[in-house]
This record gives structure tokens, C-alpha cells and sequence, in this order.
């Protein structure tokens, strides 16, 4: 994927991920055909990806010719297998894959070299869903997950790893200290408009301060697809990401 043409884009529409989290391919191809031309990338994540297969990538990109695909994996496991698994999907060509950043340099190695040369590598720093309490829980280098999310996020760049996803409360440091080369991916975001159902996101973060902090790519699943009228949604979030960034 091509980051400072994605950047230089004046559609908002590239800046907006939309995750495909349903169990089912009918479900998600309607939704990419309903939000096709509002949404720059469907995010296919491990529900959808484990319940269709390999063949939801081809199915996704029929109905939403115009959209990327953001293969969500988080691949975590010792460095030959990560290796082998990017490998294996490698064949269906998505803009961007996930990778966790725990995974150790070695694995963060091995998952660059084993990419498609048009992949973006991600790795997934903390999670959006991890509150200061729980954080707590996995120890102490957790308590300050900014810190440690600048920690992870040194480690995978320095693998070659091309973005990071972290949360749009550390996306603010990790461009300080990173500079503009590295994609940021924020998940977690929340219009202030939006009645999100259930929600398990935690450390979460505005459109306006997420871009206001140097974030290139917006995560947003629940408050569009929960809404009454999804593509009217989008619209809405796209006119705020285009206001914000003076598109």
C-alpha cells in the first residue's frame, strides 16, 4: 500500500476502516455493498475470516471494487509460524496485516520479509479493550500503557514494520517520537454522536483529537453498523474527518 498517496488522498473516505466483525458472509457483503465508495478499507477480522475462509477476500473486493482489505489476523506466535502463515495468505494480496508487537523482534522480522511487497505490516501495540485496571492485572511494566505502547512500538519499527495500531490516546506520543514515516491505525473511535450498544473498547478517542494527533487511518465498527441508517452514518463521519483535516 501506497502510505503518502493515501496521505496526499483528499477523499475522507480513505482514511475510514470499517470492521467487517460479523459471523457471516451474506452479513458482511451487504455491508460492503451498502457502505461501498463511503469506506477506504473493510477490515476482516478473525470471526469472519475463521468462519468463511480465504475465499471472504476475493467475495469482499466483488462487492466494494473500490475499497481495500485489512487482513486483521494479530499474528502472534514463534517466528517461523508467523512466517508461514503470512506466507500462506500472501496469495490474496490485503493492503494491510496485523501482527502483535509482543510477538518479539525476531517474529516482527520474519513477518516483514515474509510479506507481499505491496502489504503494509501492522503491529498491534495495546489493545483498545484493555482499561487501566486490567492493564494492572498483566503487571507492572502495563500500568502506564502509553509508555508501553511506545515501548512495543520502537521495538516493531525498528523490525521494519511499516504502522502501528494503538489507541488515539497514545497516537499523539507515538508521532512525536516516531515522526511522520510510520502508518498509524486507530481503533476505538467514538463520535460523540454515536450510542454504542455494548461496547468493550475502553481507551477510546474522538475523530477530531485522533486526527488532530497524527492519525492516518480511523477504525470505526459499532457506531456505524448499530446505527439506524449505516451509509448516513458514514457520511456523517466522513464529513467530520473532512472538516478536521480541511479536505
Amino acid at each position: 500500500m501506497n502510505i503518502d498517496k493515501l496521505r496526499q488522498s483528499r477523499n475522507p473516505a480513505q482514511r475510514l476502516v470499517f470492521p467487517l466483525d460479523v459471523p457471516s458472509a451474506q452479513a458482511a457483503l451487504d455491508l460492503a455493498y451498502n457502505l461501498s465508495g463511503l469506506v477506504g478499507f473493510f477490515k476482516i477480522g478473525l470471526e469472519l475470516y475463521l468462519s468463511e475462509g480465504p475465499s471472504i477476500v476475493k467475495a469482499i473486493r466483488a462487492k466494494a471494487p473500490g475499497s481495500g482489505i485489512f487482513l486483521d489476523l494479530k499474528l502472534h506466535d514463534i517466528p517461523a509460524t508467523v512466517s508461514q502463515a503470512i506466507k500462506s495468505i500472501g496469495s490474496l494480496e490485503p493492503d494491510l496485516i496485523t501482527i502483535h508487537a509482543q510477538g518479539g523482534l525476531e517474529m516482527m522480522e520474519t513477518a516483514v520479509k515474509a510479506a507481499p511487497p505491496e502489504t503494509t505490516v501492522l503491529a498491534v501495540t495495546v489493545l483498545t479493550s484493555l482499561e487501566p485496571a486490567k492493564l494492572d492485572e498483566l503487571g507492572s511494566e502495563y500500568r502506564r500503557p502509553g509508555l508501553y505502547a511506545a515501548r512495543l512500538a520502537h521495538r516493531a519499527l525498528s523490525a521494519g514494520c511499516h504502522g502501528l495500531v494503538a489507541s488515539g490516546q497514545e497516537v499523539y506520543d507515538l508521532r512525536s517520537r516516531f515522526g511522520a514515516k510510520p502508518l498509524l491505525v486507530i481503533p476505538g473511535i467514538r463520535p460523540d454522536w454515536a450510542n454504542v450498544v455494548s461496547d468493550d473498547q475502553k481507551r477510546v478517542e474522538s475523530v477530531g483529537n485522533a486526527l488532530r494527533g497524527g492519525a492516518d487511518l480511523l477504525v470505526i465498527g459499532r457506531p456505524i453498523r448499530q446505527a439506524d441508517n449505516p451509509s448516513e452514518a458514514a457520511r456523517k463521519i466522513l464529513a467530520e474527518i473532512a472538516s478536521t483535516l480541511n479536505l
